[in-house]
């Protein structure tokens, strides 16, 4: 064929074939085109999403971070019962005072078994409730769980400071080495900061915390007295005033409740204070029913703490009234007087002390409806 105004040119029939197929093959291949870069496109979309947003990796990310939580709970707890053993021993195995010199070896057992009674049940208290609630972050977020964390680190800071500055805890008493009070300083120290980070992490600023501890002051009385809760509210009352009363108070007002003299009786308010969360935490889930779950295991280890620990403490206090440190009002002897002069010279705040303790006592082992089984050892 020829067309008008233009160079001739002779089309084979097999050319004329190839012109007229032209069109539907370009729209075909760029059809499979298309299909390709979606495909691509697609497959490229699917490996820019991460594994930890499918449901099955991200709790297993949970539960991992959740038992490195526990971990570092019971490391810590452990770590912290060592160094006050150690700075127990140290401080009470001998008195620098030489009208104490001559103390016997019973005197110096009885004294360090003073210090262990109640803070060392304590303590186990309050780092496996919160071990136990690092299971569940939502239990660990809980007002439970941010008070523990609080009273954790506000004893473990204050447990620090006076591993680091010993005199102006003790009276003016320096006993620990350079060694001791760094070790002592550092494991406390560390202990009070994470517990203080997982605390705030825990709400969504810092003044939420403080408008909780405000609440909770204003708001110490019991909710009701099921479960014991006036007996938790009161113990933990007095457990608090009693944490600051060594801190504010001369000697010998200082050395109650926890009878240990000079040297070691304000550092040791830092266990006391711990009883008084430990005290609360149990009268608000008193009030709340809590049974189940990591907030019941929490409840009955903090209710465990508290039993054994009041015991401990009363046993002992009522040993040395009873004279068995060289006599007492009933055995004889001048012990009572000699050896335990700070106790004598303030016998009503000593005898309140008592009360306190008594009260906390009767209400974590005569609780109704718990499980007397969980309070065995």
């Amino acid at each position: 064929a020829f067309l008008p105004n233009s160079p001739a040119v002779a089309l084979s029939p097999g050319s004329a074939r190839v012109i007229l197929q032209t069109p539907n093959k370009v729209s075909l291949t760029e059809a499979r085109n298309a299909r390709r870069a979606e495909s691509s496109s697609a497959r490229r979309m699917t490996s820019d999403v991460p594994e930890a947003s499918t449901p099955s990796t991200s709790a297993k990310e949970r539960e991992r971070i959740n038992n490195a939580l526990s971990k570092i709970y019971s490391l810590a707890g452990i770590l912290s019962a060592f160094s006050w053993i150690a700075t127990a021993y140290v401080a009470l195995s001998f008195h620098p005072d030489p009208k104490f010199a001559d103390c016997t070896l019973r005197h110096n057992v009885l004294t360090m078994s003073q210090a262990f009674a109640f803070p060392l049940p304590v303590a186990w208290a309050a780092f496996e409730a919160l071990r136990r609630c690092a299971g569940n972050r939502a239990t660990l977020n809980s007002s439970t769980g941010r008070r523990l964390n609080l009273g954790v680190a506000a004893a473990s800071l204050w447990l620090a400071a006076s591993a680091m500055f010993p005199p102006a805890f003790a009276f003016g008493y320096d006993l620990y080495s350079r060694r001791h009070k760094l070790a002592s300083s550092v494991i406390h120290g560390a202990t009070g900061t994470v517990a203080l980070l997982l605390a705030l992490r825990s709400t969504s600023s810092l003044g939420r915390i403080v408008r909780e501890i405000l609440d909770s002051l204003w708001n110490s009385g019991p909710k009701s007295n099921d479960r014991n809760g006036s007996a938790y509210a009161t113990g933990a009352a007095g457990l608090l005033y009693f944490s600051i009363q060594p801190v504010v108070s001369p000697y010998p007002l200082a050395t109650i409740p926890t009878i240990l003299g000079k040297r070691l009786s304000r550092p040791a308010s830092a266990f006391t204070l711990l009883g008084a969360v430990l005290a609360y935490c149990l009268k608000e889930s008193s009030a709340d029913g809590v049974d189940d779950g990591e907030e019941g295991a929490a409840r009955a280890t903090l209710r465990k703490g508290l039993a054994w620990g009041t015991t401990g403490h009363l046993c002992l206090i009522l040993a040395k009234i009873i004279g068995l440190d060289g006599g007492g009002l009933i055995l004889p002897g001048r012990g009572l007087w000699e050896v335990y002069p700070a106790m004598i010279a303030v016998p009503f705040a000593a005898g309140v002390s008592f009360v306190v303790h008594a009260i906390l006592c009767f209400g974590a082992w005569t609780e109704e409806g718990a499980d007397d089984n969980a309070l065995r050892p």
